[in-house]
């Protein structure tokens, strides 16, 4: 396993309590990917995420935060490389800005390959947050034309140059503390990172949540004072 931490933009957070029973591991909740030459696909349900050296492709994964109640002081993301791949990749990982149908996207039940299948009504794709009317949305609620969009993502928490792809799992520690504890305490308590390459060569496939390895979100928490 490579564990990546950057200074700047994937730190490592220093101080704070910790959980004397180690970190609460979240496997994704929901994950996609969508591609713009076919803009309402949708591939919900495949076992693979991809990510690729052009920007057409976009993998999301979404944590639901709802459920966790104590503080959050750390926190690691981490995805698995289904397969192995002889060129290194570059890899962005950013979060999505929140919003109502930002957070509501339905991940759908394609499985038809790297192409997906035909959206059907409330499932994801590139262009919609959720067939057919839903737009995924800026900051200031405007709708978006697709996934793509510079105003849908926040910065990058990771910029990683010259990934190695060899069938194992990726951590990255996330300096976004306070970005989950806002989201964790929000009526929308679900934080999506969308995933995607800037160099490469072909395509480089994640592990699904429909396999044994699904990304993971491991927190670690506050404890609490004991009782006097």
């Amino acid at each position: 396993m490579r564990r990546i931490c950057m200074a700047v933009l994937a730190g490592c957070v220093a101080g704070g309590a910790f959980a004397e029973d180690g970190p609460l591991v979240l496997k994704a909740s929901k994950d996609n990917f969508a591609r713009s030459n076919y803009q309402i696909r949708n591939s919900g349900a495949s076992a693979n995420l991809y990510i690729a050296h052009t920007p057409n492709i976009r993998t999301l994964i979404a944590f639901d935060l709802s459920e966790v109640t104590n503080e959050i002081v750390r926190a690691e993301f981490r995805f698995h490389q289904q397969d192995s791949n002889p060129a290194a990749v570059s890899v962005v990982v950013a979060p999505m800005v929140a919003s109502t149908h930002n957070a509501a996207w339905g991940e759908g039940r394609g499985n038809l390959g790297t192409r997906g299948q035909n959206v059907r009504p409330g499932d994801s794709c590139y262009a919609r947050s959720a067939f057919r009317d839903v737009h995924w949305e800026s900051a200031s609620g405007a709708e978006l034309q697709n996934l793509a969009a510079s105003s849908l993502w926040k910065p990058p928490v990771a910029t990683l140059k010259g990934l190695e792809w060899k069938k194992e799992w990726v951590s990255i520690d996330l300096d976004i503390v306070a970005l989950l504890e806002k989201t964790r305490t929000s009526k929308n308590p679900i934080i999506t990172f969308g995933v995607w390459g800037t160099s490469g060569d072909g395509l480089y496939a994640i592990s699904s949540r429909e396999t044994q390895w699904p990304a993971e979100l491991r927190l670690t928490l506050k404890k609490e004072e004991p009782k006097k």
